[in-house]
């Protein structure tokens, strides 16, 4: 019996350790160029662009998730959106680890296009004290 629960436990440990390696592997870093949104309205209705703005700096700063769309394609960003608000319906570039199955980003710098410059927003969540 001690044989049987050794040899199962070895069997999960080894399982998990695969399943965590695959996970991981599938994050690649990657930089993409888009359009900020929150993603509620977007995924509810398109809401994008000037006209949508107002809103979606509200969404922002009540903790909704914000995404970056590009080529009509929406990225959810996983970091606190508070810090994003001001720049809804801008063009951002985010870079960071890229999760194609998900279609998630979990960013390491973030930056805003202001006039033909960019501006990197100063990121406020658990990886980025």
């Amino acid at each position: 019996m001690r044989r049987f629960i050794a040899s199962a436990t070895a069997i999960l440990l080894v399982a998990g350790f695969v399943v965590t390696v695959r996970a991981q592997a599938k994050a690649e870093e990657k930089t993409v160029e888009g359009e900020l949104v929150d993603m509620w309205c977007y995924s509810k209705g398109g809401a994008k662009g000037d006209g949508h703005a107002a809103c979606g700096e509200k969404c922002a700063k009540s903790g909704i998730p914000t995404g970056v769309v590009v080529d009509g394609k929406a990225w959810t960003l996983a970091t606190n959106p508070e810090p994003l608000a001001s720049a809804m319906g801008r063009t951002i570039r985010v870079t960071g680890k890229v999760n194609a199955d998900t279609n998630v980003i979990l960013p390491d710098k973030v930056e805003v296009k202001k006039d033909d410059k960019w501006e990197e927003v100063k990121l406020k969540d658990q990886h980025h004290k």
